[in-house]
């Protein structure tokens, strides 16, 4: 098989996992003005509560107080802006090198980073869930965490906040003319809908599969984009 078909297949398949993506973010939440997800496990309850933000956790700051000349070494590490931009479950390996800092505060495995600003207020508020348990990583100062304090599946966490409705909720409270920013106080008062641990569990447990899908279909264009480049390199050498 060619690069080329191989590319082309590749894209197709991305294309379908992705429209498969979104049917489950749509039918197994809880949309607008319903009680209840389009598509229900009738194993379950189906008792899904509307809980406000900040009954289920508590927010904490970025690191702050640090300038320049702090970054890029030390024994720590920040989560970096774009790696809570991009994903729904936050990539272990976008952070960067800072100094242990006690005064900041830690990210801890299961805990949600939220973007403060962006340039449309689409993009404003975005969520990641962090799922590494190491020590001493810290949160990009253009960012805050919020801590679960109640029992939450974090892959349900993850991928609830990253649902059309809660997304829609969240982009109404965007305010600035040129950068957009977002309240925390006001971020906290959105409600959402949860149903009991077990059924969360699945809930993640589906959705995830197929957004990790996607992300390896990503990779493998990635991939294929780059032996394509290396290719053309050596039969065009500069010079």
């Amino acid at each position: 098989m060619t690069l080329a078909i191989a590319f082309t297949l590749l894209q197709r398949e991305l294309k379908s996992d992705i429209k498969e993506l979104e049917f489950l973010m749509e039918n197994l939440f809880v949309s607008e003005n319903q009680d209840l997800p389009k598509i229900i496990n009738i194993v379950y309850d189906n008792n899904w509560r509307k809980m406000k933000l900040s009954d289920i956790g508590d927010t904490y700051t970025g690191i702050s107080g640090k300038s320049k000349d702090d970054f890029g070494h030390g024994d720590a590490w920040y989560i970096t802006y774009l790696n809570v931009f991009n994903n729904a479950i936050a990539d272990f390996n976008l952070k960067e090198k800072i100094e242990v800092d006690i005064k900041q505060n830690e990210v801890k495995y299961g805990d949600v980073l939220f973007t403060t600003s962006s340039e449309t207020p689409d993009e404003v508020g975005m969520s990641s869930v962090w799922l590494g348990t190491e020590s001493n990583i810290y949160l990009n100062s253009f960012c805050f965490g919020f801590r679960p304090k109640i029992e939450i599946d974090p892959y349900f966490l993850a991928y609830l906040l990253r649902n059309k409705n809660v997304r829609k909720k969240i982009s109404k409270l965007a305010q600035g003319i040129s950068r957009y920013n977002i309240s925390k106080v006001k971020l906290m008062d959105i409600e959402v809908h949860i149903p009991e641990i077990e059924e969360q569990k699945e809930i993640g447990l589906i959705i995830n599969k197929q957004y990790q899908l996607i992300k390896l279909k990503e990779k493998e264009i990635q991939n294929l984009i780059n032996t394509k480049a290396a290719f053309l390199q050596k039969l065009f050498p500069k010079g």
